[in-house]
């Protein structure tokens, strides 16, 4: 088990500038000053491990044996998933020991921060082994990226979100406009990819309507801004309507599933369940929010039976691939407009388009007729409901 003394962690250092996430940043601080296993749960290309590693890199000096990186996106076998740690922690595999046994005994006496990145295709193993050492090792801290959450003892999740996009009506003044999260990062990865671009009064309006079209999802948006080498913004925004042809771009140097936004979606896709794939797929049909009795009206069959309907829509919710909101008191739910058009293709090549298209129609037609006797005495109900 020897280890080079003079190793303090193993995390790379960044190749470009890390902007935004103060909010995350600081929830993610006020987390692990009490809590020893943290989860930033979110879906693919939001900047999951980016987020992971500059928290990493911030803290790291705080502890005693340093910071320590594990990646398992490239790990196919789960059965391997302990021998990934032990291999990033520099500890040597030993034929009469277990590898488990190994990593506890290092571990125990240690205290070290320990970031697990890409977990959702290994939750199965990845979720007993956090368990485990967390027992065995009381001065472990964990940060797991993680598309689901772990669901195991004193985990806590913290949802990351796409970055903030401006408002699209125009109102901002340029100079605000340069601090916000979505076109700061297209502008400064614009301008590194074409060596060209800068934000100005005559492009502010269309780098908005990008940002938003795009949904502030990171990895979208660097693709985007790598497209400036050769094309303009506008040319840019006009082909986003098949934008999972136009933002392929992705650096060598990127994981495979990060090379195009399609890939990166495919990933997630692929970890579904059958039930769970028809569901998401379907799900495109709603333009905006919908509630749960909106899906169990269109979307149910017999691959997905109204009685399972919950518990699919709450694993994909769980798998960030649906968002929940509150809105005045009624659970409702949508996808990013970027993961619905994914699931609108998925649809076509089912070819459920035009069936699911046409039942939707018939629910909301249905639901308005059945209320119409009744809106002109309780209008404002209905319009509340109308407007979800």
């Amino acid at each position: 088990m020897a280890r080079p003394k003079h190793r303090m962690g193993n995390l790379p250092a960044e190749a470009t500038s890390f902007i935004g996430r103060r909010r995350e940043l600081g929830e993610i601080r006020k987390k692990l000053a009490t809590a020893r296993l943290v989860s930033l749960v979110g879906p693919g290309g939001v900047g999951k491990t980016r987020l992971a590693l500059r928290i990493a890199a911030d803290l790291g000096r705080g502890f005693a044996d340093g910071a320590w990186l594990v990646e398992l996106a490239e790990i196919r076998d789960g059965a391997l998933v302990t021998n990934a740690v032990l291999a990033a922690l520099d500890l040597r595999d030993q034929a009469a020991i277990k590898p488990l046994q190994i990593l506890l005994s290092d571990l125990q006496n240690r205290q070290l921060l320990l970031v697990l990145d890409n977990c959702e295709h290994l939750l199965g193993d990845v979720a007993p082994l956090v368990a485990e050492v967390l027992r065995a090792a009381p001065r472990l801290t964990l940060i797991t990226t993680t598309r689901e959450p772990l669901q195991v003892p004193g985990e806590h999740v913290i949802p990351i979100p796409p970055l903030q996009v401006p408002p699209g009506d125009g109102t901002q003044p340029l100079a605000q406009l340069r601090q916000n999260e979505a076109v700061m990062l297209f502008s400064e990865r614009a301008g590194a990819a074409s060596g060209t671009f800068e934000l100005n009064g005559s492009n502010q309006a269309v780098v908005v309507a990008l940002c938003r079209r795009l949904d502030g999802l990171p990895l979208a948006i660097e693709l985007a801004a790598v497209r400036t080498r050769v094309l303009s913004v506008e040319q840019i925004m006009d082909r986003l309507s098949d934008r999972f042809a136009l933002l392929t771009g992705g650096g060598r140097a990127a994981l495979p599933r990060h090379q195009t936004l399609r890939t990166t979606i495919d990933w997630s896709y692929d970890l579904l369940t059958p039930a769970e794939q028809v569901l998401f797929r379907r799900l495109c049909v709603f333009a905006g929010r919908f509630t749960l009795e909106d899906v169990a009206s269109v979307c149910t069959s017999s691959d997905v039976p109204a009685t399972e309907v919950l518990d699919i829509l709450s694993a994909l919710v769980d798998k960030s691939l649906v968002t929940k909101e509150d809105v005045r008191g009624v659970a409702c739910y949508r996808l990013h407009e970027t993961l619905r058009e994914y699931a609108r293709l998925k649809l076509g090549d089912a070819d459920e388009d035009e069936l699911l298209e046409e039942r939707c129609l018939e629910h909301y037609r249905t639901t308005c007729l059945r209320s119409a006797d009744q809106a002109r005495y309780r209008l404002l109900e209905w319009l509340a409901w109308a407007e979800l």
